[in-house]
């Protein structure tokens, strides 16, 4: 595990790939950032959606149960992508890429990334990514980025933990332990402000709609830091009508 050749995002091995499938949404930390991101899609019932930073198809599943008819599911990593292709989901398209989303323009009716922008290296490749994602959306459409709240970092929840605490600044690279009922993985993820994600998204010509710090419905059934600490930060931005003509 470790950077990709050009450092611009984390890349996971086999074995890393063989873990974090092992990884649920029920009971976990997961579960309070895929609950605020169910709230912020509202219906997809018959929608096609892009699933950017698929992984091993846990979010692809996530949407197909939420009503989405149509997933395109991409992700760098073929690893990732062979484990999820094993998993034979019905409804969704899985595809490795490199730069392009191999989608027409204003080809889907929503996308989402959660818990990718956070294995990003650097600002100027999140930039790019919105300003693909924003390609594919149809006018009006929504992008929701999931990632790990600012305020996670240094914290220690149900899931995951980051162990090193203290300032950080943008771009910084920290680790993350993982637990999953396979073992424990330790990857590197990056630190980013909101203003990175809002930064990013407005320079791809998305208009921010929602930014939300989701917390449990019951913090006391808590015993970690999740029952004051907001592991998530999730954000709703909206492509314009004007957005393909001012480009």
């Amino acid at each position: 595990m470790g950077a990709d050749p050009d450092g611009r995002y984390y890349s996971y091995t086999r074995g890393g790939a063989e873990l974090y499938d092992a990884l649920g949404i029920n009971g976990t930390t997961y579960e309070i950032g895929f609950e605020a991101v169910r709230l912020a899609l509202g219906s997809i019932q018959g929608e096609v959606f892009l699933h950017f930073g698929c992984g091993t198809g846990r979010s692809a599943a996530f949407l197909r149960s939420l009503g989405a008819k149509r997933v395109y599911a991409v992700d760098r990593n073929q690893d990732m992508i062979d484990t999820a292709l094993a998993k034979r989901l019905d409804g969704v398209d899985f595809m490795r890429i490199d730069e392009a989303i191999p989608l027409p323009d204003e080809s889907v009716d929503g996308a989402v990334s959660l818990n990718v922008f956070i294995e990003i290296r650097t600002l100027a490749e999140m930039t790019r990514i919105c300003g693909e994602v924003a390609r594919v959306l149809r006018p009006t459409s929504s992008f929701i980025v999931e990632s790990s709240s600012p305020m996670a970092f240094g914290h220690t929840f149900r899931s995951y933990s980051y162990p090193v605490s203290g300032e950080l600044r943008s771009g910084a690279i920290t680790p993350c332990v993982v637990n999953t009922p396979a073992g424990q993985l330790v990857i590197e993820d990056t630190y980013w402000t909101e203003e990175d994600y809002v930064s990013a998204l407005s320079e791809a010509e998305l208009t921010i709609s929602t930014i939300s710090y989701p917390m449990p419905r019951d913090p006391s059934a808590w015993s970690t830091d999740e029952a004051s600490v907001p592991p998530y930060i999730v954000i709703k931005a909206v492509k314009s009508r004007q957005h393909m003509r001012l480009r």
